[in-house]
């Protein structure tokens, strides 16, 4: 027997889209949708994300909040939220955002860039890339810190190589810590993420926590 193939996302990208029709598509589509947008001027990606993007962005929300706590910091979780820059043309949807603001989001969970401040990180979870540049579009609408976590997905456990980049002018520069929380490196991330799978979430957390309390 042939070996099994690996799961991947369900990419479907579109050219000649006019924003009025991406507009449109995601009326009828509603907040319920499934599938993660991605429009750049005219080209449309939609990505069915498989149970792994889920399960591995509750797990980074689960640090991050954890970390926020720890830091007196809060965070608000946007969650899955559009954001939009209509006179581009461009709409960018992460598997996570995360403001130190308080933000309302609009009935179809929207941020328009050219009325409200960024999201202050923008989490990216990935099996392969698409075509679109993403880097571009998270840097022209301002968001400072975005993590990019590549994942491979085999025997069942989730693995995969977390990047944090920070924007510096036009465009996003690796570093090895987070600036929205200056002692927490993305190395400490991914334990935190091979921890959850072999002892447990719960302590994992409490793991996690300890940890953040020495680096106070």
């Amino acid at each position: 027997m042939g070996r099994k193939p690996t799961p991947t996302e369900k990419r479907v990208t579109l050219s000649g889209v006019s924003w009025q029709a991406f507009e449109e598509l995601l009326g009828e589509l509603g907040t319920e949708r499934t599938a993660r947008m991605t429009y750049d001027r005219g080209k449309l990606e939609m990505m069915t994300p498989l149970e792994e993007h889920d399960r591995c962005n509750r797990l980074i929300e689960s640090l991050i909040l954890v970390i926020a706590d720890e830091l007196y910091l809060k965070i608000q979780s946007l969650g899955s939220v559009l954001l939009t820059l209509p006179e581009v043309g461009r709409a960018i949807q992460p598997e996570g955002a995360y403001s130190l603001s308080e933000v309302r989001l609009t009935k179809r969970a929207e941020m328009d860039m050219s009325r409200v401040a960024p999201p202050d990180l923008a989490v990216e979870i990935a099996i392969n890339i698409g075509k679109l540049d993403r880097f571009s579009m998270y840097a022209s609408m301002g968001v400072p810190e975005l993590w990019f976590y590549l994942t491979t997905v085999g025997d069942d456990v989730l693995k995969g190589n977390l990047q944090i980049f920070q924007l510096q002018g036009d465009r996003y520069v690796e570093t090895a810590n987070s600036r929205l929380f200056p002692t927490l490196p993305g190395k400490r991330i991914l334990e935190f993420l091979e921890q959850s799978d072999t002892i447990g979430l719960a302590q994992a957390l409490t793991v996690l926590r300890d940890w953040a309390k020495k680096q106070l």
